[in-house]
């Protein structure tokens, strides 16, 4: 089971595969996301006191969904060219600022959503630049598959160099 806590990191999976085609689409879209969760997050705190809780979810949605439709429009009239790419995961963002709210409400953390911000704003932008240097040789990094894989080999990368291979308790005895 996954635990409270980081079951939301997994709904920035899908952005981050799916708009990470490019170094530009990868920063746009971390802008947006934070941009429009800070200042979710800064709205429900004004709200929280004098909602209950179930108010508190229904404030969170359309809130959530407003500031999403809001920024959908402005990429639509300002980033045209880039509105095509972006368009679905601002959607995303919606969900995430709801999911980051009930975390909230869980353990309220403004500096677990800081670096949570800066953790994906880091893995979008690297991924973003990796896959546009290896897509000029390989085009499937540009696709959605491309992206998979080399967010595995990054993770498994990071997971080689982290972790230190644990010493057993028990010695294995020379064996005659």
């Amino acid at each position: 089971m996954i635990k409270p806590a980081s079951w939301h990191r997994g709904l920035v999976l899908v952005p981050l595969v799916g708009a990470s085609d490019s170094l530009v689409n990868a920063l746009v879209l971390w802008l947006t996301w934070v941009l429009i969760s800070f200042a979710h997050g800064l709205t429900m705190a004004l709200l929280r006191p004098r909602l209950t809780a179930c108010q508190r979810l229904f404030a969170a949605i359309i809130l959530a969904a407003a500031m999403a439709a809001c920024a959908d429009l402005l990429a639509q009239a300002w980033i045209l060219e880039r509105y095509g790419t972006l368009s679905l995961y601002i959607g995303w963002i919606a969900l995430s600022c709801v999911a980051l709210e009930h975390l909230t409400i869980i353990e309220p953390r403004m500096l677990a959503h800081l670096r949570l911000a800066g953790q994906f704003g880091l893995l979008i932008s690297s991924l973003g630049a990796l896959r546009e240097m290896i897509g000029a040789g390989v085009p499937l990094a540009l696709l959605a598959p491309g992206g998979f894989i080399l967010l595995g080999l990054l993770l498994a990368a990071y997971q080689a160099m982290t972790c230190t291979p644990s010493r057993s308790s028990l010695e294995e005895k020379p064996r005659p």
